[in-house]
């Protein structure tokens, strides 16, 4: 901030007295120069312009996007469909598209994100390797009742494992970097069931780890 200046003059007096012949003392004269006025701070004229923001495009998606199969409690064919259309996310990145196969607020939600964010932002796309599941152990409901009767959360026993996969320049398709292999794992996977009665993917998470809340999920996709 600029300090403010004060310019002032001293004050000049001249007092003179005359004596008339009456007696009375009469001033003749008094007289001071007034301060001069403060010199005003420079203020600025407006508030900075704001920075740009820089919002990334979402392209068009090179292929239709898969259907899915989100219902019932066949577990393999479910997390098939769920992986098959998190990786078209990613080989079409579109951040919006996550809470179609992943509940908001869980960690796999926030991986697929900001996967997919990072990827749009940086104008490329992932070349998927589809995950290979063996063993998928989950709930069953008794005979005659429908999946809702697990009521909105089920934890899988799973194997699965995945390829490395290439990470493209969306002009030009070079590749700039790669997804690291998922080696064959043993993994606890954590499906929530949403009021339109569709699984969505929550944790995925090694069977080793502590379990902690705040534990990233496994990049299964």
């Amino acid at each position: 901030m600029r300090t403010l200046r004060r310019i002032g003059t001293a004050v000049a007096a001249a007092i003179g007295v005359t004596l008339t012949a009456s007696g009375c003392a009469v001033l003749t004269g008094s007289t001071a120069t007034p301060a001069a006025s403060a010199v005003p701070a420079v203020m600025p004229s407006g508030s900075a312009a704001p920075l740009p923001v820089l919002v990334a495009s979402t392209p068009p998606p090179r292929s239709p996007a898969p259907a899915l199969k989100q219902t019932g409690t066949t577990w393999p064919a479910i997390l098939a469909s769920l992986s098959g259309y998190g990786q078209w996310l990613l080989a079409n990145p579109d951040p919006a598209r996550t809470r179609t196969i992943a509940e908001p607020g869980c960690a796999m939600y926030n991986l697929v994100y900001d996967q997919a964010n990072s990827l749009l932002r940086d104008k490329t796309y992932l070349q998927p390797a589809a995950p290979t599941f063996g063993t998928v152990v989950g709930p069953s409901p008794a005979p005659g009742a429908t999946a809702g009767a697990l009521g909105g959360k089920v934890v899988l026993d799973v194997t699965a494992s995945r390829p490395a996969e290439p990470v493209l320049s969306r002009t030009g398709a070079v590749r700039i970097s790669t997804f690291d292999q998922l080696p064959p794992t043993a993994l606890q996977i954590t499906l929530l069931r949403g009021s339109d009665g569709r699984w969505r993917f929550c944790t995925v998470d090694a069977q080793a780890d502590s379990g902690a809340a705040d534990d990233p999920s496994v990049p299964l996709l």
